[in-house]
């Protein structure tokens, strides 16, 4: 018997709550984390449980190619860790060749779960960063929940400064764009199979925390799956959809607190158009709202907002990575671009 998602063509659990490169929302805080690194600093990354910081720390390894990382959980490390060994594995292979006891390319050290992180490795991380004549690390994150630290020095902290990065509590339209994102094959996004009120009773329940979200939507098509066996109606039934009514006793019986959600078409409407504003600065709303208005090339951008092609070019790539555009075609040979539905709800005036 195989898992839910096998059933609907995902080859790994699209809600799995580990770990995702997959983020929403979260846009400053990546940029800020990758200048600190090029940088060559420490910073703190702090959130509350569930809110990215592991995934925000995994899309940023990703992502920088070009630097050698590692990871360390510090409630996973083995009393004999060996901070000095762990860096020595990042030797390449003409490192070995040429005999280098440490990796030519500096590596990058992140902490997370920092608090458990024992001070004597705090204080081993701390002198192979500052080291003037022997950096053996280029630069320090560390992840926690507290904003506390209770095993640093007051030196560390002085070194840290102001360098923190917080993780804000998502709005409603960023945890469903999560979903969005999360629940597309190559066919079929089944972010569609759930109604607009199914999906803010579970962006409710979740109150803010993308773990929460993930975990309740999971139960949603599990439940569909282990009931309805071969006959699953999200797979079999092109118009079916996961009611508020259906969501809701589905989340109750796996004793989840459904209490916290009271549907308001108007106010649903007034907080759709708040996160839209909230998401995109002045500039990027102008041009979302032009590609709203049918497909563009990147020629009609350039042309109607008088700025070049190649300026166009970053701005339609900046957008489409955050999901905020689509592809819409081709015209004359050249790509067409459209604001993507989800940017389009949003956008719905009250």
């Amino acid at each position: 018997m195989s898992p839910w998602y096998e059933q609907l063509g995902f080859k790994e659990n699209p809600l799995d709550v580990r770990p995702s490169p997959l983020l929403i929302g979260l846009e400053r805080q990546e940029e800020q984390l990758v200048n600190h690194i090029l940088k060559g600093e420490i910073c703190f990354l702090n959130g509350l449980t569930g809110s990215g910081k592991s995934s925000l720390l995994t899309r940023v390894q990703r992502n920088m190619k070009n630097h050698s990382f590692v990871y360390l959980d510090a409630q996973e490390l083995p009393r004999n860790f060996n901070l000095e060994e762990e860096l020595k594995k990042k030797r390449n292979f003409f490192d070995r060749l040429t005999l280098r006891e440490f990796p030519s390319k500096t590596p990058v050290l992140i902490i997370d779960e920092f608090q458990a992180t024992d001070k004597n490795i705090v204080l081993d991380a701390r002198a192979k960063w500052e080291n003037p004549n022997d950096k053996k690390i280029k630069s320090i994150v560390v992840a926690q929940i507290s904003k506390y630290f209770k095993n640093v020095t007051p030196a560390f902290k002085e070194r840290l400064g102001n360098r923190v990065i917080e993780l804000p509590t998502l709005d409603d339209e960023e945890m469903k764009e999560i979903l969005n994102l999360r629940l597309k094959t190559r066919w079929t996004n089944y972010y569609n199979k759930l109604h607009n009120e199914a999906l803010n009773l579970l962006v409710a329940c979740a109150d803010g925390n993308p773990r929460k979200l993930l975990e309740y939507a999971d139960m949603i098509f599990d439940f569909h799956y282990r009931k309805f066996k071969d006959n699953n109606p999200l797979l079999v039934n092109k118009t079916y959809m996961v009611t508020y009514w259906g969501a809701k006793e589905i989340l109750e019986l796996q004793k989840v607190n459904v209490d916290a959600y009271i549907y308001l078409e108007k106010e649903d409407k007034k907080r759709r158009l708040e996160a839209f504003e909230k998401r995109f600065s002045k500039d990027e709303q102008d041009w979302l709202i032009f590609l709203m208005t049918g497909s563009k090339t990147v020629g009609d951008l350039a042309k109607e907002f008088n700025v070049s092609d190649s300026t166009a070019a970053l701005r339609i790539r900046d957008l489409k990575d955050r999901g905020a555009i689509v592809r819409a075609g081709r015209k004359n040979k050249k790509k067409l671009w459209q604001a993507s539905p989800h940017v389009k709800r949003l956008r719905v005036r009250v």
